[in-house]
């Protein structure tokens, strides 16, 4: 959630469920700067909520994941 909210400058709590197109690209953006990880085009279409993100990096902290 806070990554999210770092986009637009925006409270972790004014950051919708939905995430939209721009906020996918920030989050992966953000993902390979501060992981290292580069996240391939069938994982980026499989998050569309902040539910989503969250499994994704949850998924970095405990393993490999693509």
């Amino acid at each position: 959630m806070a990554l999210l909210a770092e986009f637009g400058g925006r409270a972790p709590q004014e950051v919708p469920e939905r995430v939209d197109s721009m906020e996918l690209a920030w989050l992966a953006h953000v993902i390979e700067q501060r992981h290292g990880r580069r996240l391939d085009d069938d994982t980026l279409s499989r998050i569309a909520t902040v539910s989503d993100a969250a499994r994704l990096l949850e998924g970095l902290r405990t393993g490999p994941q693509r």
